[in-house]
């Protein structure tokens, strides 16, 4: 069966375009209005088992930006997102998610000391 690290990216996606309210992107383009979330990296750990199916597990880094004064605003996206992945069942087109959790969340002014930075880290678990 085909490695499901595309559709799981397609499913993350429609998941946060359809729960948070603010725009999401795969790369966000320059200058883009804030707030926005972006899905910046995954990284895949083989987690086979000797016999049986294909396991991996993934870890999705996710960043929300905004340039409201103070962390509310990150702070209240963040919720969103979690309240969207966490521990809830994401169909996949090709393979399967067994387990959806947020490892991870943090809040954070940027280095230019004006933007706030959340940090989101998801762990899926998927079979193929």
């Amino acid at each position: 069966m085909a490695d499901p690290a595309v559709a799981l990216q397609e499913a993350l996606f429609a998941r946060l375009e359809a729960e948070v309210s603010c725009p999401i992107y795969d790369g966000a383009p320059m200058n883009t209005p804030m707030p926005y979330v972006s899905i910046d990296r995954e990284l895949a750990v083989n987690a086979s088992p000797i016999a049986g199916r294909k396991r991996e597990q993934r870890l999705l880094y996710l960043s929300v930006w905004s340039d409201a004064v103070g962390q509310a605003e990150v702070k209240r996206i963040n919720g969103e997102v979690v309240a969207a992945l966490d521990e809830r069942a994401l169909p996949l087109a090709v393979g399967r998610a067994v387990s959806v959790r947020v490892e991870q969340v943090d809040a954070q002014r940027d280095a230019d000391g004006v933007t706030y930075q959340g940090s989101i880290t998801v762990r899926v678990i998927t079979t193929h």
